[in-house]
């Protein structure tokens, strides 16, 4: 006998197909099987992703249809373009692109490599969008931390309750074998619009996770905490402290008694906006960007045109670099349009020795910071309209810190007959820290100056922090993928 399916239950089994359809899990690789690294997935007009640096990317149907054509492209590889009902769960394989330069026919005149760069900067005012924006972020950062040494010692104290120099030490030396030679490692996470206007720019977040094992944290600031922690402890409540660091004031009435958090759940939002910003400013706006001198400084580097390739039907410039002098502070290259002469990509790296940033004041102030590493990958992409704007953008860095600092806490007197009470420790940190910044902009349109007026930016936003890796909070979102890194996090 025919069973008949009850339509409610049939009309379940749709919506649950559906849903477990809407979202698409592939990777892209060449012909030996490696992934690629950050190819464009465009999918009908607007709808874009980038893979990761596992070649992994994925992809939310639920407003497409299966019309819309897939097309999955980098520079140096051939295009691959299928309609999204044939796009599935699995590995996409790009071959790598062949061009013989004679092979490529583009002007009458060979251009150098110099020549085509000064092309570039001529042409960027009008190639790059300067209009009011409203554009759809996804930032992932990643933070690795090692703490080489930290020591701390309390030296004096004053104090009304009932311990000893001995008895604090303890604390503080069990704090320091807890760190000294450690690792940790987090993930941050924010989704949101970022609106600019010219040299202003405001930021709404929608949703930002903290991925975070807090208790086996060794970065500055949750060591600094837990210093603060165990200082505490030995302090009044409800009296105002001095705070120096060796001579310089960090306090003059600073309180100890709200209740420490096990950890804040919300951050100021201009503290994020600088750190979108700074990735982004200084990448769409490069043409006027001195620290790029490889772009204009043509003395200080040597240039190779090292070949060509296509793009969505249009060829690119490949330009090699390298420095000719003491002077010149980056390698890499470049990736410019040849019909527009637009740069595409650019991909460039500290030269080893080099630094980006160096404070040594080691026997002045105890203090030492430096920047050693820095390397940056960044794509454009162009609009309907002709225009090219940042599209992603993946910045390295690697900071050496050094401290060796005393910390003084001294009670302010209610009664000027009252005694002196303070604490003082001795506090040495060396550290390295490795941070990886990927931004990547879903979307981008042009909005008027009367919405950027209308906009508030709220003065924080809240974080969702997590100890293990959970798949459904970025559910129905168009992010880039997660890497295994994250995935087996715990």
């Amino acid at each position: 006998m025919k069973k008949i399916i009850p339509f409610t239950l049939l009309a379940f089994l749709l919506f649950t197909f559906n849903a477990v359809a809407q979202t698409i899990t592939a990777k892209v690789t060449d012909t030996q099987q490696q992934p690629i690294e950050y190819a464009n997935i465009q999918i009908g007009a607007t709808y874009s992703v980038v893979s990761n640096t596992e070649g992994v990317f994925v992809v939310n149907t639920k407003d497409l249809t299966d019309t819309d054509k897939v097309t999955i492209s980098c520079i140096g590889f051939e295009t691959i373009q299928i309609p999204l009902s044939d796009l599935k769960n699995g590995t996409y394989v790009l071959k790598e692109q062949v061009t013989v330069l004679g092979e490529v026919f583009i002007s009458n005149k060979q251009l150098s490599p110099t020549e085509i760069l000064t092309e570039v900067i001529k042409n960027a005012p009008k190639n790059y969008s300067q209009k009011t924006t409203k554009q759809i972020f996804f930032l992932r950062s990643s933070s690795e931390n090692r703490m080489i040494d930290n020591k701390i010692e309390l030296i004096k104290a004053s104090l009304d309750k009932k311990a000893t120099l001995k008895d604090i030490n303890k604390e503080f030396e069990a704090l320091s074998k807890k760190t000294k030679n450690k690792t940790s490692k987090d993930f941050f996470e924010a989704y949101g619009s970022l609106y600019k206007q010219d040299k202003f720019s405001k930021l709404s977040i929608e949703k930002a996770i903290q991925l975070k094992n807090r208790e086996k944290d060794v970065s500055g600031e949750e060591v600094n905490n837990k210093l603060i922690e165990v200082i505490k402890k030995y302090l009044e409540p409800d009296a105002t402290y001095k705070v120096r660091s060796g001579i310089i004031p960090i306090s003059d009435s600073l309180k100890f008694d709200t209740p420490e958090k096990e950890i804040k759940n919300d951050a100021k939002t201009s503290h994020l906006r600088s750190e979108i910003t700074s990735l982004s400013n200084s990448l769409n706006k490069f043409y006027i960007n001195e620290d790029l001198d490889f772009l204009t400084e043509f003395k200080r580097y040597t240039y190779t045109l090292e070949g060509y390739a296509t793009i969505n039907d249009e060829t690119i410039y490949i330009i090699d670099f390298k420095p000719a002098r003491g002077s010149a502070e980056f390698y890499g290259k470049i990736y410019v349009n040849a019909f527009d002469f637009a740069v595409v990509k650019l991909d460039y790296n500290l030269v080893d020795g080099k630094t980006a940033h160096n404070i040594n004041l080691k026997l002045l102030l105890g203090v030492k910071m430096r920047e050693d590493h820095n390397k940056v990958i960044a794509t454009f992409s162009k609009n309907d309209g002709g225009l090219y704007a940042l599209n992603f953008v993946k910045e390295q860095k690697r900071v050496y810190g050094y401290m060796n600092r005393s910390m003084k806490f001294t009670k302010n007197k209610v009664d000027k007959k009252e005694e002196t009470k303070m604490i003082k420790a001795d506090i040495l940190a060396e550290y390295e820290t490795n941070t990886t910044k990927e931004l990547f902009f879903v979307d981008s349109k042009t909005i008027n100056n009367e919405e950027f007026g209308k906009l508030v930016e709220k003065e924080k936003y809240n974080i969702n922090y997590i100890s293990k890796y959970d798949p459904a909070i970025w559910k129905d979102y168009n992010i880039l993928a997660p890497v295994e890194a994250i995935k087996n996090y715990n």
